[in-house]
């Protein structure tokens, strides 16, 4: 999905495989272009990209805010080739600031969260960083956390499916938008795993 929106390299990561500083120089040196735009699509991966760009001295290297993969995909589809850098920052920084991001996943273990009482093996949807809802139903999940992300003013919602998750469970979540909100809807298979669903609503 990045690179088909002109993103020039993805470093793989995950949850437990953090890119690090080294990593991202990596990347940076082999790229040949003026300016180089960062997505961390990811908390935990900020410092170590402002740190690559620290490193890199000689390369005008900008860390957008994107912290989560909606983010990043909505910060990509705003850049212009034909418009200038800081336009596209501001373009691309006005995009992130603007998108609710949500994922369903599962409970490892049993826990509490600001009241919530979470078993091992419920599933859990959590909104920005918020556990908001843990259910038995996977799909009930699902449809609690898009009930919190969709707004009146929402007019496109990103779907990714996960490993764990099927079309039919997708288009199921798709309808469930439709019938509750004016947005359009874009499902697509991120084929990722942890994550059944990671939604993003703008």
């Amino acid at each position: 999905m990045f690179k088909d929106l002109r993103v020039d390299k993805v470093i793989s990561g995950g949850q437990t495989m953090n890119p690090s500083t080294e990593d991202f120089i990596s990347a940076i040196e082999e790229l040949n272009c003026d300016h180089v735009l960062i997505f961390p699509n990811n908390s935990n991966i900020v410092m170590a990209a402002q740190q690559a760009g620290d490193v890199l001295e000689d390369r005008d290297v900008h860390v957008l805010p994107a912290k989560t993969i909606p983010q990043g995909l909505s910060a990509c589809v705003m850049f212009n080739p034909e418009a200038d850098l800081e336009d596209n920052l501001s373009d691309m920084n006005e995009a992130i600031a603007h998108v609710k991001s949500g994922e369903v996943t599962y409970a490892i273990k049993d826990t509490t969260y600001e009241g919530l009482p979470i078993k091992a093996g419920q599933y859990m949807a959590i909104l920005g960083k918020a556990i908001v809802e843990a259910n038995e139903n996977e799909m009930d999940t699902a449809k609690a956390l898009l009930s919190k992300m969709l707004a009146d003013d929402s007019e496109l919602v990103t779907l990714i499916y996960g490993e764990d998750a099927t079309k039919e469970q997708a288009d199921e979540l798709a309808a469930f938008i439709t019938d509750h909100s004016d947005a359009e809807v874009e499902v697509y298979s991120g084929r990722q795993p942890v994550y059944s669903f990671i939604i993003g609503v703008e």
